[in-house]
């Protein structure tokens, strides 16, 4: 049987805290010339909000550059309707009195659903609170799809409306998740500086803040982002929650660490489908390492976490069961509402009714994650194995990320946008950089600090070189972004190239009367619209003669559609927007569509122009 961590006392093996050679040869192998000294708390706070604040900084100063993504228009009308349930709840009567739902061109949300209450439906509180009818039309929420998604993403993003109320839609709803991003990376820096020190600390806040991905999706109002973010930060709490007080001491802490995590579960919950499966990981790494403090978290955080759960979905307050059972329902039948095409190393899947291959988490994570980051978290993986319960703080992010990458790898799993819907894995991995920092210390001393200083050089480079494309990111081990699409891997997926370049030339190039058509319609064009990003005519939604074809470089996609495929083949286009050569958005004369119908078959990829 296994030794319980009640029976042990004082600082961890494996804690650098420690601080002698014999406790870290058993944590991590030979030692090497000498362990590195103990850290030096004293200024680590000062240091996790300097951290903090320089993401934040970058964040805020690359936001304006990254363009409208595919999810945040809905995101946007969705917020717009929690909005207006707000202010009905303020002042059930005047908001009833001059009610006037949004038209069916202007509603960001999509045309699914719960239609919109008459007035006299809306002027009282009860009504407002407890009409199922109501509330599924101001909360489009963890629904039937396309309303699959919990609610607190697009409460974190009315926080946009409190600090930044003068800022145009986007931009305020992306603070919330932008902040909340940074505050995750410091808050890592400053666990890890604690247990580790600074250097191994700076690694993960660096593999945090500085992984294309992580950067790109932080920027988005959207869930994928905010439930990384969330996943960090349960584990941090739950590995604080679960830590034995000092030998002779009192645990003043771990109780307020168990609620917190009770707090940032509930969240999670309540952002993705994914966050219900956080608890799993949590809890075989505390059977493993520390059952009785373990079971103690969860003991107080797993009712707390339900408390917010319910707390931020109000259609639930009026079918307690049957709202979570419709979740749940949709959720787990997407593979007979939602199929995405997706391409993946020249083969197309619709999915999730056919599966990626097994090994595609694999595949992604050395695809698109920084050469020198994933060779430190390669080797904090390796420390992770090898110190075992001698330094359960690594074992806690090893498991958290083995489970989150086959968690992806199920069958039938939705398997399109890239490493988007398995991105808390990469928040898994940067903490693991940060113990192959550590054990570059362990073995080269003060000089491990030029690995971490050449791994942050090489993550600023990959955001700065591939702006305002973060997603398209692929690392040099595959040629990068000319090297994946070679491979058969998607150049873009989430509308994110159709950046200011694109939109001025469509505004400058279109005349009155005339539309343009996009090879997919997010409701985001709408909104671009709205604000006079793009001309006021879009087709299928205006009258008017077609002008122009908008396609983004998508293969899997395009080659469903056939038109973009078609156009991206046979036709040249008026203007592209292109990252290393590789075209991510093309824009074609709206009659190139019927020539390339008529032409007869070249050959060629998809996507690809010949």
């Amino acid at each position: 049987m296994p030794r319980s961590s009640s029976s042990r006392s004082g600082p961890e093996p494996g804690d650098v805290r420690a601080g002698t050679p014999a406790i870290a040869a058993r944590a991590g192998g030979d030692p090497g010339p000498a362990d590195p000294p103990a850290p030096r708390t004293g200024r680590l706070p000062a240091a996790s909000l300097l951290v903090g604040l320089a993401g934040l900084a970058a964040m805020l100063a690359t936001e304006p550059r990254m363009a409208i993504g595919w999810d945040e228009g809905y995101t946007l009308g969705r917020e717009a309707r929690v909005r207006a349930w707000l202010r009905a709840v303020r002042d059930p009567a005047g908001f009833a009195a001059s009610w006037s739902p949004p038209g069916r061109d202007e509603d960001l949300v999509q045309q699914v659903g719960a239609p919109p209450p008459r007035p006299d439906q809306v002027d009282s509180r009860a009504e407002l609170l407890l009409d199922p009818r109501v509330l599924a039309y101001f909360w489009p929420f963890a629904r039937e799809e396309p309303h699959g998604h919990p609610s607190f993403y697009a409460i974190l993003g009315l926080a946009g409306d409190v600090l930044a109320p003068g800022w145009r839609d986007l931009p305020r709803a992306r603070l919330g998740p932008i902040l909340l991003f940074c505050a995750t990376g410091a808050l890592l820096f400053h666990a890890l500086g604690r247990r580790w020190g600074a250097w191994p600390a700076a690694a993960a806040a660096g593999a945090w803040f500085l992984q294309p991905n992580l950067f790109g999706h932080a920027h988005y109002a959207a869930y994928d982002a905010v439930l990384t973010s969330l996943w960090a930060l349960a584990a941090l709490a739950f590995a604080r929650a679960s830590d034995e007080p000092p030998a002779g001491g009192r645990d003043r802490g771990g109780a307020l660490a168990a609620a917190g995590f009770g707090v940032i579960l509930g969240c999670g919950l309540a952002t993705k489908f994914t966050g219900w499966f956080l608890p799993l990981p949590l809890a075989a790494w505390a059977a493993w390492a520390r059952p009785r403090r373990g079971f103690r978290t969860f003991l107080i955080g797993v009712p707390i976490a339900l408390l917010v759960l319910y707390a931020v979905m109000p259609p639930w307050w009026v079918e307690p069961i049957a709202g979570p059972i419709r979740f749940l329902q949709s959720n787990l039948t997407r593979e007979d509402t939602t199929r995405i095409p997706v391409l993946f190393l020249g083969r197309p899947y619709l999915t999730p009714k056919q599966s990626l291959p097994p090994y595609n988490t694999l595949a992604w994570t050395a695809m698109v994650t920084p050469v020198l980051f994933l060779s430190l978290a390669a080797l904090g993986l390796s420390r992770a194995v090898r110190s075992g319960r001698g330094e359960p703080i690594a074992g806690l992010f090893l498991v958290n990320w083995l489970f989150l990458m086959a968690l992806r790898s199920l069958p039938h799993t939705p398997g399109h946008d890239g490493v988007r819907l398995f991105l808390p894995a990469f928040g898994m991995l940067a903490p693991l950089a940060g113990a192959g920092a550590l054990q570059l210390e362990r073995w080269l001393g003060p000089r491990a600090r030029i690995a971490v200083l050449a791994a942050l050089g090489e993550g600023v480079a990959s955001v700065a070189l591939l702006m305002p494309v973060p997603l398209s990111y692929y690392s040099p081990l595959v040629g990068g972004l000319p090297g994946a699409t070679r491979l058969g891997m998607e150049p873009t997926y989430y509308w994110d190239a159709l950046d200011g370049r694109a939109l001025a030339w469509l505004r400058e190039r279109t005349a009155p009367g005339q539309t343009i058509h996009f090879s997919t319609n997010p409701t985001s064009w709408l909104y671009l619209r709205r604000i006079g990003e793009l001309p006021p005519r879009l087709s299928g939604v205006d009258p008017g003669v077609p002008a122009w074809y908008v396609v983004q470089n998508r293969p899997g996609m395009n080659d469903l559609q056939g038109i973009p495929r078609l156009l991206m083949e046979r036709a040249e286009p008026a203007f592209e927007v292109r990252k290393f050569g590789v075209p991510l958005i093309a824009i074609y004369p709206a009659r190139e569509v019927q020539r390339v119908q008529s032409i007869p078959a070249a050959g060629g990829g998809p996507g690809q122009r010949k």
